[in-house]
């Protein structure tokens, strides 16, 4: 019983310290993407497609800092900017 419940602690710390991560400032200005229906890509400044109907936050509701995140959905055909 003892040896069950020291494996069993033993398994719950190895998988906590290898699904713990660590963030770094790289990783939080990669492209996230869902098959093509949602992409979103922080400060990417980009310009987005003619064919694209775009939306800017700042037209909207007039923000002064924009964070230059673009989120696009259905292949780029509709696009919310914030730059």
């Amino acid at each position: 019983m003892k040896l069950r419940k020291l494996v069993f602690l033993s398994l719950i710390a190895i998988s906590a310290a290898v699904l713990s991560g660590c963030t770094a400032d790289d990783v939080a200005h990669q492209k996230t993407t869902f098959f093509g229906l949602y992409t979103y890509e922080p400060a990417c400044f980009a310009p987005s497609s003619p064919i694209s109907m775009t939306v800017r936050t700042d037209e909207i509701c007039g923000m002064e800092l924009p964070s230059g995140d673009r989120t696009q959905f259905l292949w780029g055909l509709v696009s919310i900017e914030d730059y």
